[in-house]
C-alpha cells in the first residue's frame, strides 16, 4: 500500500521558480500539522524522494515526539498537573507530556490502541511522571481523562476533530473506547498507580 502524498509538477515548478527548499518546507509544514492535530508524527518520520515526487511517512518503530502538544494541553489544564493539581511553571518545574496508559505497553507487544495519540496524553509534573512510571493510574482517576476529552470536544478546541476520530463520534463511544483501552492495558501491567488527587 502506498502511504505517500503525490506532489504535482506544478508544485515542483513553483518551488524551483521561487528557489524554495521544498524538502525542508514540506517536512516543516508536515511536522506542524501532525504535531498540532494528532501529535503522532515528527519530522524524523518523513522522507522525500525526489525521483518519485512522493512524500512518505516512515515506519513508527521509535517513540514519536509528543512535546508539540504542550501548549494545547497546558491551556486546558491551566498549567496544573493532571494528577496532583500542582501548578507547573516553565523553567522552575516545566510540564512533562505523560502517557496515561504508559508507552511501555508497546514494548510488551500491545498494539490494540495507539498510546501516542492525544486521547492518552496529559501534562504532569516531574514528580508524578516519575512516580507513575510504567503504570496506569488507578481507575478512580480515569473519569478526569474522560471529562478532559469531552471538554476539549465541547469547547470546539482545534483538537476536537482529532479526539473524535481517535475515540468515537458519540459520548458513549468515546467513554467505551477509554474504558476498553484501560481494561485491556491494565491486564498487561504489573500494578496501577494512585495519584495524589482523585
Amino acid at each position: 500500500m502506498n502511504r505517500g502524498i503525490v506532489l504535482t509538477d506544478t508544485t515542483l515548478e513553483l518551488a524551483s521558480r521561487l528557489q524554495a527548499d521544498l524538502d525542508s518546507e514540506t517536512a516543516a509544514r508536515h511536522q506542524l500539522v501532525e504535531t498540532a492535530w494528532s501529535t503522532g508524527v515528527g519530522v524524523g518520520l518523513i522522507s522525500f524522494e525526489s525521483k518519485t515526487e512522493t512524500l512518505f511517512m516512515g515506519e513508527q518503530a521509535q517513540r514519536r515526539p509528543v512535546t508539540g502538544v504542550i501548549p494545547a494541553l497546558n491551556g486546558y489544564q491551566d498549567g496544573r498537573c493532571a494528577y496532583c493539581d500542582v501548578h507547573m511553571r516553565r523553567g522552575v518545574m516545566p510540564p512533562q507530556v505523560e502517557h496515561v496508559l504508559p508507552f511501555v505497553l508497546k514494548a510488551r507487544g500491545w498494539h490494540s490502541y495507539d498510546v501516542d495519540q492525544l486521547w492518552n496524553l496529559v501534562l504532569a509534573c516531574r514528580d508524578c511522571n516519575a512516580a507513575k512510571s510504567g503504570r496506569a493510574p488507578h481507575a478512580d482517576w480515569m473519569p478526569w481523562l474522560v471529562t478532559r476529552n469531552e471538554d476539549l470536544i465541547a469547547s470546539r478546541h482545534p483538537l476536537r476533530d482529532t479526539l473524535i476520530k481517535q475515540t468515537g463520534t458519540t459520548y458513549s463511544e468515546r467513554e467505551q473506547f477509554l474504558l476498553g483501552a484501560y481494561r485491556e492495558a491494565t491486564t498487561k501491567l504489573p500494578s496501577v498507580w494512585t495519584p495524589a488527587k482523585n
